[in-house]
């Protein structure tokens, strides 16, 4: 395997999957040739890293729509009714790299006790899944379909300054788990969150073409070639909002469930000099993180190690360490809700109070 990697080098430049395997671990990672998580390379990583030249990819006519926090919050309040008879419940899924099977089986587990969220946000690989569930498939589906895709389909590489990958594989791909369907014709809200480097601040995307979408937010500086958005350069989401707790609220949900693949896992051994780059950026973004995460109703955390994701029995670690995870919350998640449910039972021709909404 590594020398096809070697074999993909292109001229003059370093080879980027051999620079995403020590990005991701020290020393030489066994890719999988039936893995697609690992392939999304850092999309994966929920930290900042050397921020890109001044070329970039230029989003297609795709529809996509962005928007700040303060836009969506306004939005939010001119179409909300007040008198809803049920609270809204929302999930929001953070970055973490390999971590990101762990996602999957959160939601299998979720499933199965009927939970069933009004929104979905995801950051980075967050937003991959996320897009899938919020489309309406089952989260089985999108373990098969991660089993069945190969590193190499989803590794388009380039040769502009700006990153080793266009990340024009990655949303086709996407597109295709979602049949295609946009953003806005989702059975469940879904927002994406990238992040504008020209800014510094959040994008939500909740509109439009669900790859494109996705592309933005796994966009890790350095690695993905970012995308061209009206002014704004879009980047990873997770270099401004991990687990983008913040944009759930401002969608007006009343219940969000946040899922933390990262600042409660292992953190990367201090053995090499990308190691503890890498250690140093987990640190960093999970320092900004932890007033978000403090704002959800409720926290699943799977404790998953990164480089345990490499194989096929790591990968299915990762998932079950994610079923387990959301398995344990249930009686917790079952509470809030008949909480919530008595609160507008209480009060129906009252408006949900701010105390209700944290």
């Amino acid at each position: 395997m590594d020398n096809e990697i070697h074999r993909e080098r292109h001229k003059g430049r370093p080879d980027a999957m051999g620079v995403c395997r020590q990005i991701w671990w020290n020393g030489p990672m066994k890719l999988s040739s039936r893995c697609v998580l690992p392939a999304l390379l850092c999309a994966l990583l929920a930290t900042s890293c050397a921020g890109p030249s001044s070329t970039s990819e230029t989003a297609r006519d795709n529809g996509l729509r962005g928007m700040t926090l303060e836009e969506v919050r306004t939005e939010t309040d001119r179409t909300t009714d007040p008198l809803r008879r049920r609270p809204v419940v929302a999930i929001v899924l953070g970055g973490g790299g390999l971590r990101g099977y762990a996602h999957i089986g959160v939601l299998q587990a979720l499933e199965e006790i009927g939970f069933d969220p009004d929104i979905v946000v995801g950051t980075s690989i967050g937003a991959i899944v996320g897009a899938f569930y919020a489309a309406g498939a089952p989260p089985g589906e999108l373990w098969t379909s991660a089993e069945d895709t190969t590193v190499y389909s989803l590794a388009d590489l380039t040769a502009a300054g700006a990153g080793f990958v266009k990340g024009e594989a990655l949303a086709r791909w996407v597109d295709s788990l979602v049949a295609g369907k946009p953003i806005e014709r989702f059975p469940k809200r879904f927002a994406a969150v990238a992040s504008d480097l020209e800014r510094s601040i959040p994008v939500i995307l909740t509109q439009g073409d669900a790859g494109e979408a996705a592309r933005a937010s796994a966009s890790i500086p350095g690695v993905f070639v970012p995308m061209r958005y009206r002014d704004g350069m879009l980047v990873d989401g997770g270099v401004t909002s991990v687990v983008p707790v913040r944009v759930a609220r401002a969608m007006g949900a009343d219940i969000v469930v946040a899922i933390d693949i990262n600042c409660h896992s292992p953190r990367y051994p201090a053995t090499s000099i990308m190691s503890i780059v890498l250690r140093t950026t987990q640190v960093q973004g999970c320092l900004i993180a932890q007033n978000e995460l403090a704002e959800a109703d409720a926290l699943i955390a799977p404790a998953v190690s990164p480089e345990g994701a490499q194989d096929a029995a790591g990968r299915e670690r990762a998932r079950q360490a994610g079923y387990d995870a959301a398995k344990s919350a249930a009686p917790q998640l079952e509470a809030l809700l008949r909480e919530r449910h008595s609160v507008l039972r209480s009060a129906p021709n009252a408006p949900i109070s701010n105390a209700t909404r944290r």
